[in-house]
């Protein structure tokens, strides 16, 4: 299997939807990520990826890198990794690792960022041995819903 990765689109969103839905109960209101999308797309700190197959089209994958400064010890950059998911078919065959690769690339080559973070739900077991497989350390973090 091929993989394209790029920027999401417009033409994206049916096959968004059904990737959100590896990570939520229900996929965003179409009409608000048309916007997003737009917004997105114009600030270049804001990187939504996916990932489509290049032999049938579908969207496979997705994630959201977020670029944002820190203002402590060499004040570089920090990326921010979200909504990271892969259709379920397609897991175990390096989706994910190549989104991550390319999206920790941009935030390296581009921003010169000092680390990447990520959020994981308490219950995605899978996606965080995933995670772990890739280099990331388990570390304290809180959420509060506002």
């Amino acid at each position: 299997m091929e993989l394209i990765l790029r920027k999401a689109e417009e033409k994206d969103l049916d096959g968004l939807d059904q990737v959100m839905l590896v990570i939520s109960d229900k996929a965003g209101d179409r009409e608000t990520v048309k916007k997003l999308l737009k917004k997105i797309d114009s600030d270049p700190q804001k990187y939504l990826m996916v990932a489509e197959d290049r032999d049938t089209g579908a969207i496979c994958g997705s994630l959201f890198g977020v670029v944002f400064e820190d203002i402590c010890d060499s004040c570089r950059p920090i990326l921010l990794v979200e909504n990271v998911a892969v259709l379920e078919s397609y897991q175990g065959k390096g989706v994910g690792r190549k989104m991550f690769e390319s999206i920790e690339a941009w935030g390296k080559n581009v921003w010169d960022c000092h680390y990447e973070i990520l959020v994981s739900g308490m219950n995605r077991t899978g996606a965080h041995q995933f995670y772990k497989a890739l280099g990331f350390i388990e570390a304290k973090g809180f959420k509060k819903y506002l």
